[in-house]
């Protein structure tokens, strides 16, 4: 068996004054430094062969305490960065109520069929996170655990992808920061997901 922990980086100012961060690279503000820091202890139980980040500066911080502890460099991952939220990156909730109603509600309830003129839609999000998450898991040893940091957004993309549901629902996932999706796999039964959005114990 294998066992995956994908777990979303710590807060960032961002993260607390509702702005989209999307590719934007924002670093942790002080309560996601301590989500950080958390994560050691959390992780205490689970021996981990390697941790994985994406390439924005806020999985690195979160991933930085906890590889400090355990003597691990972390791989930084393009394939695991945040989906693109286009030219709303950065941008504040309110200011896209304001000025594109439509698009927001679009963009949290049929995600898939929304427009953002972003460099990347979601389906190609989506099969850019799965292909790198697969290719870890195939060169994983067996009864071996690995970390990844990602994003909120595209975590919820891989656990559509592993229950086989459409992305309409990515949004339904509720998601917190530092919160973990804990994924096995077994050559037998495949992919099953045995956690979503754990703030305990890894």
């Amino acid at each position: 068996m294998k066992t995956i922990f994908l777990v979303r980086h710590g807060e960032t100012l961002a993260n607390r004054e509702g702005i989209l961060q999307g590719w934007s690279n924002n670093p942790l503000d002080d309560t996601g430094e301590k989500q950080a820091s958390a994560l050691v202890t959390r992780a205490s139980r689970v021996p981990l062969a390697a941790i994985y980040t994406s390439d924005l500066i806020r999985t690195q911080q979160t991933a930085a305490p906890l590889a400090r502890a355990r003597g691990i460099k972390p791989v930084v991952l393009p394939g695991l960065r945040e989906v693109s939220f286009g030219k709303w990156d950065g941008h504040h909730m309110r200011e896209i109520q304001e000025k594109d109603p439509e698009t927001l509600r679009d963009l949290f309830l049929k995600p898939a069929r929304v427009q953002l003129d972003a460099e990347e839609d979601l389906f190609a999000s989506q099969k850019r996170g799965w292909e790198t998450f697969t290719k870890l898991v195939e060169d994983m040893e067996s009864d071996t655990n690995i970390l990844c940091v990602s994003h909120g957004g595209l975590i919820r993309l891989l656990v559509c992808s592993l229950l086989d549901i459409p992305i309409d629902n990515m949004w339904k996932l509720s998601l917190y920061n530092t919160a973990f999706v804990q994924v096995v796999e077994t050559k037998k039964f495949g992919y099953r997901v045995d956690k979503v959005n754990d703030m305990g114990l890894l």
